[in-house]
C-alpha cells in the first residue's frame, strides 16, 4: 500500500534486523538493580512456560488481555472513575498489571529461544505498550478517584509524555535507555503495590487523607494525599524530559564531526517534540473551554492518537525514514472544536446531544486511522520479511 511505509524503505528492515537484532529483541540499556537481581531471574524461569510453537508477538498481545480485563472491571463497577470498585477488584488490578509486565518482558526472551527476534517484535512491543499506557492510566485514575476531570487528562499527559519522550530518544540514539528508576520497571511495581494497598486500606483512607487546607479568598482548597502523589509525578516528569533531551544532545555531540553539525542535528531533533506538546496544548484548550468534554471516548481518542504517533516514530526508526512531525489524528481536537461551534453556536443544536456525538466521532476517527495504520504495517512487514505476525512461519532449526 505504501501509505505509511514507502516501498523503497522496506529494504532497510533487513539491514536493521541484521545489525540490531542479533542478540536481543531490540537494543536497550537497563540500569535497574531490581531488573538485574530480582526480575530477570524470575522472567528467565517464567518464560519457560510458553511452548516453543508460540509466537513472541502472541505473548505480547496476551499480556494486553490482562489490562483489558482490568479496564472492563473498572467500567462495570466504576464507570465514573470515582474510586467505587469493590475491595477485591484492586487486587485483580494488581495481578493484571504485574502479569502484563511479566508477559511484556518474557516475549523478548521467548523470541531468542525460538529464533524469532526481528523488527516486527519491536513494533509490537511499543504499540502494545502505547495502548497500555492509557488503559492502565484509566484503572489507576479509578483507584485514586480522579473522576472524569482535568486531573485525569493531566495524568494522561504525564504518562504519554514519558512514553513519547522515550520513543523520541530511541529514534535518535538507537537505544532504549532505562535508568536506575524507570516507569516500565519500578514505576509499574509501585503501581502494583498501590493497588494492593488500596485493596487493604480502601481508596478513601489511602488517597484522600487530608494533608493541609489552603484558604484562597472565599474558597477552601483541601490538599489530600493524592495531590502529593501527582506533585511527585510532576517532578519525575520534568526529570525525564531533561534526561531524554540530555541523552539525545550527548549522542549527537559524540557522533558529529563538528560542533556546528552537532547543533544542527540537536535543533532538528528538538523540533520532533513540538507535535506532542502542540497536540496536548489543543487538548488543554478544549477542556478549559468546556470541561464536560472529558469523557471515556475523549480519553480513548487521545490514547489512540498517541499510539498512532508513537507507532509511526518506531516505523520511521526501523525503516530509516525522517522523523514524522505531521500526524493526521492530532488535528482531531481542532475538528471537534469546530464541529461543536458549528452545531451548538451556529445551528443551535442542543449541547447535551452534540457533545457526546462529537466525542464519539473523535474516538471513531482515531480508531479508524490507527486500525488502518496497524493493518498496513503488519501486512508490509510480514510480506517483506516472509513471516507471520502471531504464529511462527519458520521455526528455529536445532543444531
Amino acid at each position: 500500500m505504501g501509505i505509511f511505509i514507502p516501498h523503497s524503505k522496506l529494504e532497510n528492515l533487513k539491514a536493521y534486523k541484521s545489525s540490531f537484532f542479533v542478540n536481543c529483541r531490540y537494543q536497550s540499556e537497563d540500569r535497574s538493580l531490581v531488573t538485574k537481581y530480582v526480575l530477570k531471574p524470575f522472567w528467565g524461569q517464567f518464560a519457560k512456560i510458553f511452548p516453543l510453537w508460540m509466537a513472541p508477538n502472541l505473548i505480547t498481545l496476551s499480556g494486553l488481555g490482562f489490562i483489558i480485563i482490568n479496564v472492563l472491571t473498572v467500567l462495570y463497577y466504576d464507570p465514573t472513575f470515582s474510586g467505587n470498585s469493590p475491595r477485591w477488584a484492586y487486587f485483580t488490578y494488581a495481578l493484571g498489571l504485574f502479569l502484563y509486565q511479566t508477559f511484556d518482558a518474557c516475549d523478548g526472551q521467548h523470541a531468542r529461544r525460538t529464533g524469532q527476534s526481528g523488527p516486527l517484535g519491536e513494533l509490537f512491543d511499543h504499540c502494545i505498550d502505547s495502548l497500555n499506557t492509557t488503559l492502565s492510566m484509566m484503572v489507576f485514575c479509578s483507584t485514586v478517584g480522579t473522576g472524569l476531570t482535568f486531573m485525569m487528562v493531566l495524568s494522561q499527559f504525564a504518562l504519554l509524555c514519558n512514553f513519547y519522550l522515550s520513543t523520541w530518544e530511541e529514534y535518535h540514539t538507537h537505544l532504549l535507555f532505562l535508568s536506575e528508576f524507570s516507569g516500565p520497571v519500578e514505576g509499574i511495581l509501585m503501581i502494583v503495590g498501590s493497588f494492593i494497598l488500596t485493596g487493604i486500606l480502601g481508596p478513601q483512607a489511602l488517597w484522600h487523607k487530608l494533608i493541609y487546607e489552603i484558604q484562597i479568598g472565599d474558597s477552601l482548597f483541601k490538599v489530600e494525599s493524592v495531590h502529593l502523589l501527582f506533585a511527585l509525578c510532576g517532578v519525575g516528569l520534568l526529570f525525564n524530559i531533561f534526561s531524554s533531551r540530555r541523552n539525545v544532545v550527548e549522542h549527537y555531540k559524540k557522533e558529529s564531526a563538528t560542533a556546528k553539525e552537532a547543533q544542527a542535528k540537536i535543533t532538528w531533533a528538538t523540533v520532533g517534540l513540538l507535535p506532542f506538546f502542540s497536540y496536548f496544548a489543543s487538548i488543554f484548550v478544549l477542556v478549559a473551554v468546556d470541561p464536560e468534554t472529558i469523557s471515556l471516548p475523549f480519553v480513548l481518542s487521545i490514547g489512540l492518537t498517541l499510539a498512532f504517533t508513537v507507532g509511526r516514530i518506531i516505523i520511521c526508526h526501523l525503516t530509516k525514514q525522517e522523523f514524522p512531525t505531521i500526524n493526521p489524528p492530532m488535528i482531531t481536537p481542532l475538528l471537534q472544536f469546530l464541529i461543536k461551534i458549528l452545531l451548538v453556536h451556529i445551528l443551535d443544536y442542543e449541547k447535551s446531544i452534540v457533545l457526546p456525538a462529537v466525542n464519539w466521532f473523535g474516538f471513531g476517527l482515531t480508531l479508524g486511522i490507527h486500525a488502518m495504520f496497524i493493518t498496513e504495517v503488519i501486512y508490509e512487514f510480514t510480506s517483506f520479511l516472509d513471516i507471520y505476525a502471531l504464529s511462527i512461519k519458520h521455526p528455529k532449526k536445532s543444531a
